[in-house]
């Protein structure tokens, strides 16, 4: 029995405050060489997967890192995973080491940021039995200013969902659980969106939210901290099933 391995790196470079792509280089290790990544409408399938993976992974670093004041010179990462002989992955170790342009990343920061990269649509897709490992290393120096204090984050008179289109379903059968709510919501944002970032969602079953974060949420809103984030966090798209039973905030991605 012989096991598959895939081993990606990139570098890439970065501009704004939001992080935008300016110049994105990935290889692959392949016979002790590493070669340019070139893909095409002929390339493997499982190799668009890895890669699938890889990129959503670095857009999840590269978004929410920004989410948090951290503005990113360039970085470098690296993905291995492993399958079995039948093409079943056993595992997969994604690490980014980025350079910053400012800001100063706490534990918080940092635990924050991987555990979103968990939740990129292509990771969700993982079975969860899966050693799945993510982490993120952020080379600071004294050059790099502290981030400032520019005042609260979120208008506390209450979210304005003027740019927030609200698609309310009521689908037959009724989703079973909040995997088969997601599919349906994901359908909807592919139609109204295309590309796009799951950014929360809320599961009334079992009373669950993501993320999961006290800290994204004022102590006097009066909205759900999974609402604030959503809307606060350039949510264009709400897709409601069941009047709240599940609810799921989506923003546009330009790759």
């Amino acid at each position: 029995m012989t096991d598959r391995h895939f081993h990606l790196r990139l570098s890439c470079n970065y501009e704004s405050k939001d992080n935008n792509v300016t110049d994105l280089a990935v290889e692959i290790l392949l016979d002790g060489e590493w070669k340019t990544l070139h893909l095409n409408v002929k390339s493997p399938g499982f190799l668009l997967l890895v890669y699938g993976l890889f990129s959503c992974q670095h857009l999840y670093m590269r978004t929410n890192s920004a989410e948090r004041n951290l503005v990113l010179e360039s970085a470098t990462g690296e993905l291995e995973l492993t399958a079995d002989e039948f093409w079943a992955i056993k595992s997969v170790t994604v690490d980014f080491n980025a350079k910053l342009k400012s800001g100063q990343p706490s534990d918080d920061d940092i635990t924050y940021i991987i555990d979103r990269m968990g939740h990129c649509p292509v990771s969700t897709n993982i079975p969860a039995h899966i050693d799945r490992k993510s982490s993120v290393h952020f080379e600071a120096t004294d050059t790099i200013p502290k981030a400032t204090d520019t005042g609260s984050f979120y208008n506390m008179d209450g979210p304005d969902f003027f740019n927030i289109e609200t698609v309310s379903l009521h689908p037959e059968p009724s989703p079973t659980d909040y995997q088969v709510a997601m599919n349906i919501a994901n359908e909807v944002a592919d139609h109204k969106l295309e590309t796009h970032m799951l950014l929360s969602w809320y599961d009334k079953d079992r009373d669950l939210e993501s993320p999961q974060h006290a800290s994204e949420c004022p102590a006097n809103s009066q909205q759900p901290c999974y609402v604030d984030y959503g809307i606060y966090h350039g949510a264009t798209l709400k897709v409601d099933i069941e009047d709240g039973r599940f609810v799921f905030f989506y923003l546009p991605v330009d790759f």
